[in-house]
């Protein structure tokens, strides 16, 4: 006896499956862009870009580098630990409110950044020389997407807002 058929729903060929998906998989390609152009430079990827807020923004607490990285402030956590643990970081007071602390890069967590950074502006300026379009252009939708899917998150993580049912 032939068994009965079975409708299995695909995408058309060369269709969108959706943004999300797209997002997904430009995330993956970043990830092996900068795994590749940083393969041996003393910190990973991810390490980078959390040293890379103290850089940039430090003294800075560890609720505005969870904000600046878009992780949870546990993870935020996970990586503060790894930072003053190697001795490139180290926690202060804060000056204005004596119940937090602000961290900030030390000189050899200064020379890690400063030699990862060699790397990464490798993987950058290979990225701008592929841009087809203006990098402000692409900077202004990639935030404005990270502004939506922040949003979204909290819509679906508090479920009085949500106006969308399963």
């Amino acid at each position: 006896m032939p068994r009965a058929s079975t409708q299995i729903w695909r995408p058309h060929g060369g269709s969108h499956l959706s943004i999300l998906f797209d997002v997904f998989a430009l995330g993956q390609q970043v990830r092996t862009l900068l795994a590749t152009a940083m393969r041996g430079a003393g910190l990973r990827p991810d390490e980078y870009a959390a040293y890379s807020v103290v850089f940039e923004d430090g003294p800075v607490t560890m609720t505005a580098l969870a904000k600046a990285l878009g992780m949870p402030l546990t993870t935020a956590a996970d990586y503060v630990r790894a930072m003053v643990g190697r001795g490139h970081a180290r926690r202060e007071a804060h000056p204005s409110d004596q119940r937090a602390t602000v961290l900030t890069l030390t000189a050899a967590g200064l020379r890690a950044h400063r030699r990862a950074n060699r790397s990464f502006e490798r993987a950058y300026q290979a990225l701008r020389n592929e841009l087809t379009v203006e990098e402000a252009v692409a900077r202004e939708l990639l935030q404005a997407l990270t502004g939506s899917a922040a949003r979204a998150g909290a819509t679906l993580a508090d479920p009085s807002r949500s106006n969308i049912h399963d």
